[in-house]
């Protein structure tokens, strides 16, 4: 077998197995809105329409978390499940009763997903 094969196969198995734990195609935004009891706004969501629990991102697999990790600032951060898996970018302020409850749900949402 050249090394060429060799090579190709080799990083073939690795993308299988990458894509096997990936776990699919992660949750829907409708599974993330009903599990945070979202109402969409002109600015994103609010959780039970509580304007100091905006959502301005659903955040449907550890890839999309991630990456919002990678991009948040001053004015959003990101509440993800304890496993990284599902999350949402919430925009400051956000009250800190709206950000347990959001893990909470999200981390049931992770766990009924894998």
């Amino acid at each position: 077998m050249s090394r060429r094969v060799a090579a190709t196969l080799a990083a073939l198995a690795v993308a299988a197995v990458g894509a096997a734990g990936c776990g699919g195609a992660g949750v829907s935004d409708s599974r993330i809105v009903d599990a945070l009891n979202l109402e969409q706004t002109g600015r994103g969501y609010e959780m039970g329409g509580d304007p100091f629990c905006t959502i301005t991102d659903l955040l449907n697999d550890g890839d999309a978390v991630s990456s919002a990790h990678d991009t948040t600032g001053k004015a959003t951060f990101v509440i993800a499940s304890r496993n990284g898996e599902v999350g949402v970018l919430a925009q400051r302020p956000f009250a800190p009763d709206c950000s347990r409850r959001a893990e909470r749900a999200l981390t049931g949402l992770s766990r009924r997903s894998g």
